[in-house]
This record gives C-alpha cells, structure tokens and sequence, in this order.
C-alpha cells in the first residue's frame, strides 16, 4: 500500500468530484473533508495495532478510510462493501491512488453472507443500522458473516428519552439528522438487547458523547457461540432474502 506524498493527497483532494462522507489522513497531514470523524472513532475503537494474518470485512464502507485503516495495519483479507458503486464515494479512484489490494463488493447488508459466502476474524459495521428499515434482519446477516468481533456505531435516543428502558423510536421521513434514509435509533439498552438476541456478546459500550445523553454509541460486540439466542428459544427461522431488481 502507498504512503503519498502531501501534495500529492492535497491535489487528488482538490481535483475529487466524489462525494467525501469521512474525515481521514490520506497522507501524513493532509485530511480529507468529509464529515464523519473516522481519526476520532479510531481513538475511541479497540481495533489492534497490528491486524496481520486477520481478515476484515467492512460494511458500509462509503470512502473507504477503515478498510484501508487496517490494510495499514497488516490485515491479510480485506473486503469492502456498500450498497452504492465502487464510484460513488470514490472507492475504486482511492484504491487505485494507494495501490489498495481491498476487494470491493457491491451489495446490500441483506445479502453479503449468500454473496460473500466466508466469515471474517472482524466485521466494522458503523454508520449503518439506523440506515437500516429492518435493523434485526440486518444483525443477523451480519451475525453470518463474523467469527469474531464485530465494531457497531449507530445513532441511538437516550438523549431523547432518558431513563426510557427499552424502545426504539421510528423516524418515518427526516426528522433524524434531516435524512430520510434514516429510519431507527434505539436506547442503549434495546440496542443491547438487540445484538444480544442476534447472538452477540457485549465487550464494551462507549456513549457518545457521553453517560448523561448519548446520541450515538460505539460497541465492541463478540460472536456468541452456538446458534443466535433467538434461534434456541424461538421457533422462527434465519430470514433470507435473495436480490431483485426493481423496475
């Protein structure tokens, strides 16, 4: 993988037509101009210093910063997916400018397990349940590609509705952060809930951005062994969903 040079990353910066939705270092100094802190989430991530001989899978990738994060840092097998092309957030013109051997895959979170068809020793997965119209569905995907940890950060309501237990508020158009793609933000504690029937073991929860009234959350989350708890105490089975093409 390439190191650039500063005034190499400061002009591709420039010249970009592609949407930036992450703020990373692209070259030592130089940080790109999305939004989405992924140098603060890093500082804040039990991602190992050195990944060598692990592979990663990352869901949502959009720019790219976190599989290239772990290429950096040794990682052997590195898949990137997102449900937009490899055009939109410029995926294919970053791997190309730092000679990245990532594989990108186009697909939904519905679906990586059928087209992916392997497991991963890490799965990131942030920025993208609330994203999500069927958030267990999609946890349980997930659940089918991990094998061992698994690093969420998604929107949650505790700040909202403090002290509230267990519920999930629905945002049927934009009133989450003016997005109409954004349809599900939990308390903490469904959250938990959630990965926990989905046959997740909880490492660590981190509020963000902080106890009192967190909006986000980041947790560190460890695949359980056995069957999901859901599959052991229910007599519902695994949903899959095959692609279609809508007209």
């Amino acid at each position: 993988m390439n190191v650039l040079d500063p005034a190499e990353a400061r002009q591709f910066i420039e010249s970009s037509t592609f949407l930036w939705h992450q703020r990373f270092e692209l070259a030592p100094g130089v940080f790109t101009p999305g939004a989405n802190d992924i140098e603060w989430l890093l500082s804040r991530s039990p991602l190992p210093e050195s990944m060598e001989g692990l592979s990663v899978l990352d869901i949502g990738t959009t720019n790219g910063a976190m599989i290239f994060e772990c290429e950096r840092r040794g990682a052997d097998r590195l898949v990137a997916v997102d449900i937009l092309d490899s055009a939109h957030f410029g995926f294919a013109a970053l791997a190309q400018l730092l000679g990245s051997k990532v594989e990108f895959v186009q697909a939904s979170v519905y679906e990586i397990a059928d087209v992916l068809g392997e497991t991963f020793d890490y799965v990131i997965f942030w920025g993208v349940l609330y994203h999500l119209r069927h958030p267990l569905l999609g946890l349980d995907s997930v659940r089918r590609v991990s094998r061992g940890r698994v690093l969420l950060e998604t929107a949650v309501c505790d700040s909202a509705y403090p002290s509230a237990g267990p519920l999930a508020q629905f945002h049927r158009l934009d009133d989450l952060g003016a997005d109409p793609s954004n349809w599900w933000s939990p308390t903490i504690e469904t959250l938990e809930a959630w990965v926990g029937s989905a046959g997740f073991t909880v490492q660590r929860t981190i509020p963000v951005p902080n106890e009192v009234a967190p909006t986000r959350a980041l947790l560190e989350l460890e695949v359980t062994p056995g069957k999901a708890e859901y599959l052991r105490i229910s007599y519902e089975q695994p949903l899959l969903l095959r692609r279609v093409e809508l007209s």
